[in-house]
């Protein structure tokens, strides 16, 4: 019997919750979520609701992740970031991901670009 392998923080389901949340056309941006399923969500800023969107173009891998989300109302998502831990962790505290989030109109002008530290929380409640 091999001996279990350690978790990888790119398998762990759950949400991954950014330093500081923007506003982008009236949605504040609250994180995302690689597993199970690739999103990244916003929340309208008057009600709270929570707007996950499905990121079409993904690449998830031990050391980096890169992500392309599409929505009519905010945008195009990117978010290109690298691990900072390759083994996942369960400590709430600790950035695990330094990302860059850019956001971009149909067009292509670009409404917001900042590189952000990410901390983890496990679960998955429809999005970060």
């Amino acid at each position: 019997m091999e001996p279990r392998r350690p978790a990888l923080q790119t398998d762990a389901e759950g949400d991954y919750v950014p330093g500081y949340e923007f506003t982008v056309n009236r949605f504040r941006f609250t994180g995302f979520s690689l597993r199970p399923d690739a999103l990244v969500t916003f929340a309208e800023i008057t009600t709270g609701t929570a707007q996950p969107v499905a990121c079409l173009e993904t690449l998830i891998r031990a050391d980096t992740v890169h992500l392309r989300c599409d929505d009519p109302q905010i945008g195009t998502i990117t978010v290109d970031g690298k691990f900072l831990t390759r083994l996942a962790t369960d400590r709430l505290d600790t950035a695990v991901l330094a990302a860059v989030v850019t956001v971009r109109t149909g067009s292509g002008e670009i409404l917001y670009k900042a590189r952000d530290s990410f901390k983890w929380h496990p679960g998955n409640s429809g999005g970060a």
